[in-house]
């Protein structure tokens, strides 16, 4: 008998940190930007050695109520917020228990974690705070490596190191881009929203040493061919987003993509795994075999068949084929509801 999902879900928010790269040659076929990934510990409790974008659980602080005065006395009140979270929004899985609008929480979380992980701060000041040009600002002109240590230890001392900076976190430069849901097959799972951000320069990373193994600044190509090497293990979410960004060459044509089409909103991407006789199949929202209740079951469900008898049963095909973890296909054959692009084979390129 199956086992019904008892494990609770927890919010988070995940920052896709895309910046020009200054070594790419104009007018030449390959992406003129890098993303920003780090490699986890190995000790890490949640997929350990895995290269993500960085992120991680939204604190209480994150919904602070604090956070509204210290917007305000910045001449950005009540009705500017207002007007800054019309914008569709990712759903909040307690859309009752928030005291921030979840717009804003979401992307302070994503902006504190990425600082606590990576010591990168995006904010704005009295000189940009009117700045339009779509790209995001950093200060790094602060003992970054003091206030990393305090952030990291205690969630609010994010707030005090703006108030100290005379700043506000450029949540303005943050676009929704996606959204996931750990399988329930996990034991720990994370509702997260990954959102996006463009800068005109790579920042100087200063990467938390428990957290953090190591990081990198790659083209989606190259992460995505190291990892077919099995050089890098992407979890499918990293895998999915950068198979994704290969339809972008240019940072700005991709900063501009993203701009236009969160006000569609995400279609929450929560996988279904499947056993098949020769690898895993996880199943995705919108294929025919998507089951009507994807938290139906903790366990992995049996097919009897192999991946490609398993496809051959559905139209419409969402889903990703796993010979191991390295091994990945993302099968799509349909228009995604939320104005997404569909991912691209990397081996195809």
């Amino acid at each position: 008998m199956a086992k019904q999902v008892t494990t609770k879900l927890r919010q988070s928010a995940s920052l896709i940190l895309l910046a020009k790269d200054k070594n790419a040659v104009p007018s030449t076929p390959t992406y003129d930007y890098n993303a920003l990934l780090l490699k986890r510990q190995s000790k890490s409790s949640f997929m350990p050695d895995s290269s993500v974008f960085p992120g991680g659980v939204c604190e209480a602080t994150d919904a602070s109520p604090a956070w509204l005065k210290h917007f305000e006395r910045h001449d950005v009140g009540a009705a500017k917020l207002k007007e800054f979270c019309q914008t569709t929004q990712i759903e909040a899985l307690n859309p009752n228990d928030q005291t921030l609008n979840t717009v804003l929480s979401l992307r302070l979380t994503a902006l504190r974690e990425t600082f606590e992980e990576m010591g990168i701060l995006l904010c704005r000041d009295s000189k940009t705070w009117t700045n339009t040009d779509g790209y995001a600002s950093f200060n790094e002109q602060f003992d970054r490596k003091h206030w990393q240590h305090e952030v990291h230890n205690d969630a609010s001392k994010f707030l005090t190191l703006c108030e100290e900076l005379d700043v506000l976190p450029d949540v303005w430069s943050l676009h929704e881009w996606c959204a996931w849901r750990t399988p329930s097959t996990f034991k720990a799972r994370f509702q997260t929203a990954f959102y996006l951000t463009a800068l005109k320069e790579q920042p100087n990373v200063l990467s938390e040493v428990n957290e953090v193994k190591d990081y990198y600044w790659h083209s989606p190509l190259d992460y995505l061919q190291s990892a077919l090497r099995k050089e890098i293990w992407l979890p499918p979410p990293q895998f999915y987003e950068l198979s994704r960004f290969l339809n972008f060459k240019s940072l700005e044509q991709l900063r501009q993509f993203a701009q236009k089409r969160e006000v569609k909103g995400c279609v929450l991407i929560h996988p279904v795994m499947y056993k098949c006789t020769d690898g895993m199949v996880h199943l995705l929202p919108g294929d025919d075999k998507y089951p009507e209740n994807p938290d139906a079951t903790s366990d992995k469900i049996e097919t009897a068949l192999s991946t490609a008898a398993f496809r051959a049963l559905a139209k419409n095909l969402h889903r990703s084929e796993h010979k191991n973890q390295h091994e990945s296909q993302l099968l799509i054959n349909f228009d995604p509801s939320d104005g997404q692009v569909n991912p691209i084979d990397p081996r195809t390129l």
